[in-house]
């Protein structure tokens, strides 16, 4: 008994079975089909044989036809093929040289000449352009000194109202405040100055570098040469906008009212707690003032001679407008300002002003009437009761010139 394999369902079986005991093929239904696959691989196995010995076959053949061609050749065609195989190669090494030298080295070369070429082209553009930004330059150079000079100019008066001084007359402070601000919104922007181009150096690397390589730098200096030539249109243009502002009319302005607050300082500082001679040069110098008398502490008529809040001195002095231009001395001073008038000096302007303010009340008071009173620095200048408005008013203007005179 021998073991079968169902051709349905692939279970093993007895050859001896009538029906497969898996699915229930019949055993004649099974052992055709086997029979069948059976054929079929013998007729494959035949097929693959035959296959085989055409193989062999056709080898053979090949092998006798090489070796009767060997025989047959001769030591002239042995010769004849080594000339040949040996043209062959020289043909091919040949070839290959010509493929190297016109399709490698000779492009190389003719890229490594643009490319220098392209350098020289570069630097021409860069000569144009550094020509471009040095004209430029020296106009804006211009302009920029000349800004410089003018912040020169208006720092130093900015400096000058900052200072903390007080000026004789306040208004001459907002007037430079002002000539200030309107020099500043008249001045013109300030150009930057631009940086010239190097020259461009051809990279020694470039000579042994690829094709492509070369090509790419070249391309590169291209970008550059027309990004100079475009600039170069455009930094003129600039230049042509740019001018030299014309500043004198403010420098003068700034320069005049800086040294009348200068002055205004000068004659503030003169007139603040002056010493008691150098209120009698300056009250000698008003031609309407005859004698001149400065209290002392043994023959002050009111006793404030130096102490808190009082005066530091007192001059009093005498004028022919009144015919009290003898009067010296004690008599001059027990006259008192009716004799013609006086310099009250004090340490503060407060004390001036509070002084003044007292003096203010008998305005008008008859008898007791003060005659007119004015503060100056820390000064307060007083003329006669005696003398008309205008004498006093002729009188005071006179006192005060060359109190504030600088010279």
């Amino acid at each position: 008994m021998a073991m079968i394999k169902c051709t349905e369902c692939g279970k093993e079986m007895s050859d001896k079975a009538t029906v497969c005991p898996n699915c229930g093929c019949p055993i004649e239904e099974i052992k055709a089909k086997l029979g069948e696959i059976e054929s079929e691989r013998e007729e494959k196995l035949k097929a693959k044989e035959e296959e085989r010995k055409a193989r062999e076959v056709a080898a053979e053949a090949k092998r006798q036809r090489q070796e009767e061609a060997r025989k047959a050749v001769t030591p002239q065609m042995k010769t004849k093929r080594v000339i040949i195989a040996a043209i062959a190669g020289i043909l091919v090494v040949a070839i290959a040289i010509c493929g190297w030298y016109f399709g490698i080295k000779v492009p190389r070369e003719n890229a490594y000449q643009a490319y220098l070429a392209e350098v020289q082209a570069c630097n021409d553009g860069i000569i144009k352009y550094n020509e471009a930004v040095n004209q430029y330059n020296n106009m804006a150079k211009d302009v920029i000194a000349a800004n410089d000079a003018f912040d020169e100019v208006i720092g130093t008066a900015q400096a000058l109202v900052d200072c903390g001084d007080t000026p004789y007359e306040g208004a001459k402070i907002t007037t430079l405040s002002n000539s200030i601000k309107d020099a500043r919104n008249n001045k013109v922007s300030t150009p930057e100055l631009k940086e010239v181009a190097p020259a461009i150096q051809a990279d020694p690397n470039m000579e042994k570098a690829s094709k492509s390589d070369i090509d790419t730098a070249t391309s590169s200096l291209d970008a550059q040469i027309t990004g100079y030539n475009n600039d170069v249109p455009k930094i003129n243009s600039e230049k042509d906008a740019l001018s030299v502002p014309d500043y004198s009319a403010f420098i003068n302005t700034l320069t005049v009212q800086s040294k009348d607050l200068e002055d205004s300082y000068a004659i503030q500082r003169q007139i603040t707690a002056p010493t008691e001679e150098w209120v009698l040069t300056r009250l000698g110098r008003v031609s309407d003032v005859a004698n001149m008398a400065p209290v002392t502490e043994e023959n002050d008529p009111n006793g404030n001679l130096n102490k808190a809040g009082g005066y530091t001195s007192t001059v009093y002095f005498g004028t022919a407008l009144l015919g009290t231009q003898n009067l010296t001395g004690n008599p001059l001073i027990d006259e008192g300002t009716d004799a013609g008038g006086a310099i009250e000096t004090y340490r503060t302007v407060e004390e001036a002003e509070k002084r003044n303010s007292y003096l203010a009340s008998f305005d008008g008071a008859g008898m007791f009437s003060s005659g007119s009173h004015m503060v100056l620095g820390t000064m307060v200048v007083r003329t006669s009761d005696d003398l008309k408005a205008s004498q006093q008013e002729t009188l005071t203007n006179a006192i005060v010139a060359a109190m504030t005179s600088l010279d």
